[in-house]
């Protein structure tokens, strides 16, 4: 989702440029931000389980545009919801819920631009169609990695391994986890705009927000008071408010007797707890080494926390080899490592663990299937066309 207001204050340090300046390096890609671009092509297919390789083509233009231009795309796959954002997981599924029945009953009005507009917001993007791109990967020999959890701790963690040199992206979170160098607003003509970690001290030109006077730890608590994904925020604290903060005051508990000395402000009983959890989830987020082949930490676990089985709410937690089942676990020799290696290519869904189908070529199977099992020809001839008829549109083809 990003933090509301951050880039438009680092304007001033956003290079307007083209994809091309890039040739020869490896970029990472955030792949769910495509594919929610892809799905606006073909949102009435997606919301009524019918087949459609538009969301395919979208990739194979975007990657075809990187390699002509000699550039290593390397696509990075949300995985499995971590656990402490389950309500917010939940409250996204109800709002595309009630999108598709919004929908529906606009269609069945023949309101069909309003009806589009609906079908757009109740598209879920599922590992199944993450899957017909991955197929496609393989293919074509492109890079791709599925995430244990989140794709962005997961894509700077490749960057700090020199896995990659960059990474495309729509969501300013990236910054906070560390990203060096962001590429953001790439178009089809290959325009783009990036922003490089180490031009922070020069946004300092903005002495209201000064974020090169910040370290990974303040730029954790600048979001988190004025909120994010994994913190709601104080009420009136918007970024400029919490730069503020932070500057005049040494230490959180600081900033934080001040917030509930101070009558303008309304602190949230739970706000202490949530910024806790946000700042675990910011600095040891499960992440994959394709290295290495394990699960591992986004940053190691101080010792102080080996024992804390309670962060896995926040950073995920892990399958035990030895029993099967999700668990808190902190050992790394406890993990089951083969299977999110599993995972990581695509081979098992990342959230039921279990074997991950294309979803087109699914479609396509039971396609053949009716016409090899529906008795004599009349029948079969009846049978295709309902099919068709229900699931199919005539400019969509069945992938084989």
């Amino acid at each position: 989702m990003g933090i509301p207001g951050l880039l438009p204050l680092l304007k001033n340090i956003q290079v307007r440029t083209t994809i091309a300046k890039y040739a020869g390096m490896t970029l990472g890609i955030d792949a769910y931000a495509w594919l929610h671009r892809a799905s606006v092509t073909c949102p009435y297919e997606l919301v009524m389980g019918k087949p459609t390789d538009k969301y395919l083509k979208y990739f194979i233009k975007r990657l075809d545009m990187l390699k002509k231009l000699g550039i290593n795309p390397y696509l990075v796959f949300d995985g499995d919801y971590l656990p402490v954002k389950k309500a917010t997981e939940f409250k996204r599924e109800q709002y595309r819920l009630l999108n598709k029945e919004k929908a529906l009953e606009l269609y069945k009005l023949g309101n069909r631009e309003e009806a589009e507009l609906n079908y757009r917001k109740a598209v879920e993007i599922t590992p199944e169609m993450t899957k017909c791109i991955m197929e496609y990967c393989q293919d074509n020999n492109i890079k791709y990695i599925v995430a244990p959890f989140e794709a962005d701790p997961q894509m700077v963690y490749l960057e700090k391994l020199g896995i990659i040199q960059g990474i495309i992206a729509e969501d300013s979170d990236l910054l906070v986890f560390g990203c060096k160098r962001l590429i953001t607003k790439l178009s089809d003509s290959g325009e783009c705009f990036e922003i490089e970690s180490h031009c922070f001290p020069t946004a300092n030109d903005n002495k209201k927000f000064a974020i090169g006077e910040l370290s990974i730890e303040d730029m954790h608590t600048l979001v988190c008071l004025s909120g994010c994904d994994y913190c709601n925020g104080i009420f009136r604290v918007g970024l400029l408010k919490a730069f503020q903060l932070i500057k005049e005051f040494h230490t959180t508990a600081e900033i934080m007797d001040f917030l509930h000395d101070c009558q303008q402000f309304e602190v949230p009983s739970n706000f202490q707890h949530e910024y806790n959890t946000a700042n675990y989830a910011f600095k040891y987020q499960r992440v994959f080494n394709p290295i290495t082949q394990r699960l591992t930490t986004f940053t190691p676990l101080p010792v102080e926390l080996h024992h804390d089985k309670s962060i896995c709410n926040n950073i995920g937690y892990a399958v035990n080899k030895f029993t099967g089942n999700r668990e808190s676990l902190l050992d790394e020799d406890q993990i089951d490592h083969k299977l999110y290696l599993d995972i990581s290519k695509g081979i098992l869904n990342p959230m039921t663990h279990r074997c991950l189908n294309n979803r087109e070529r699914e479609f396509s199977f039971y396609f053949h299937r009716i016409l090899h099992e529906s008795g004599d020809f009349y029948n079969r001839y009846k049978t295709v066309n309902l099919f068709l008829r229900e699931h199919c549109n005539s400019a969509t083809p069945l992938l084989a």
